[in-house]
C-alpha cells in the first residue's frame, strides 16, 4: 500500500509537471529532467553499453520530450506520462542501437526453448521507482549481463526479458530473422544460468 501511494504522488508530481512544461516553465522541465534523467541513462546503457553513447541519447529523449510537450503531443486522455515517456525513451535508444549497427552475427540454427518474457511492460506504472525486479537481485542481474560475451546475445535478452519485447518486434529491431533472435536468447539465457550458478545463486526459471 505504501508503494502504491508513493507512486500515486510519483505520477501526480508528473503531471503538474508536465503541465508546467506545456506552458514553457523551463524550472519545471529542469525538475522532471532531474527526477528521470538516471533513469533514462540507466535503460541506455544498458542496451547501449557505453557511457558516452548513453549520456548523448539521455539527453536526446529529454530534448524530444521538451519539444513534444510544447506542441502538445502528449494527450492524458490517451494514457499516462509514464507510458509515453516510457515509449519515447526506448525509440529513441533503439534508434541510436540501430544507427551505431551493433549486431553482428550469422543466423544460427533454432534451439527450442521457453522464450516468454520474464516480465511485460505495464502501461500503468507511475514512474521509475517500480522496478522490474527487486532491487537486490536487479544488480545481481545486471553484474551477470556485464559477463556474458555475445553483445548480441546480451539485447536481445534484454528487449525480451527486461523491455518485453516479442520476439517479432525484435526480429525487426535487429533486423534479424526470428530463429536467430530465439537462439540469442537462449544462449544468452544459458550464460547468465552458469554464471549465477557459479556464484553459487540458484537459478528459477
Amino acid at each position: 500500500m505504501a508503494r502504491q501511494s508513493k507512486n500515486k504522488l510519483s505520477a501526480t508530481e508528473d503531471t503538474y509537471l508536465v503541465t508546467q512544461v506545456k506552458q514553457g516553465n523551463e524550472v519545471a522541465f529542469r525538475q522532471l529532467f532531474d527526477k528521470h534523467y538516471e533513469w533514462v541513462y540507466s535503460k541506455a546503457y544498458r542496451i547501449l553499453k557505453h557511457h558516452q553513447d548513453a549520456e548523448e541519447v539521455s539527453l536526446d529523449v529529454f530534448t524530444k520530450v521538451w519539444e513534444k510537450l510544447q506542441n502538445d503531443q502528449w494527450d492524458p486522455k490517451k494514457g499516462s506520462f509514464w507510458a509515453w515517456f516510457n515509449k519515447l525513451a526506448f525509440n529513441t535508444i533503439i534508434d541510436a542501437f540501430r544507427k551505431r549497427g551493433r549486431i553482428r552475427e550469422s543466423v544460427l540454427t533454432y534451439e527450442e526453448q521457453d522464450d516468454s518474457p520474464l516480465n511485460e511492460y505495464e502501461d500503468s506504472s507511475p514512474g521509475p521507482d517500480k522496478h522490474i525486479i527487486a532491487q537486490e537481485a536487479q544488480e545481481i542481474l545486471e553484474e551477470a549481463l556485464e559477463q556474458v560475451t555475445k553483445p548480441n546475445h546480451r539485447i536481445a535478452w534484454i528487449l525480451r526479458h527486461l523491455e518485453g519485447c516479442s520476439v517479432a518486434e525484435i526480429s525487426r529491431i535487429l533486423n534479424r530473422k526470428e530463429g536467430t533472435v530465439k537462439i540469442w536468447i537462449y544462449r544468452c539465457t544459458q550464460e547468465l544460468k552458469q554464471g549465477l550458478i557459479n556464484k553459487g545463486i540458484t537459478w528459477i526459471q
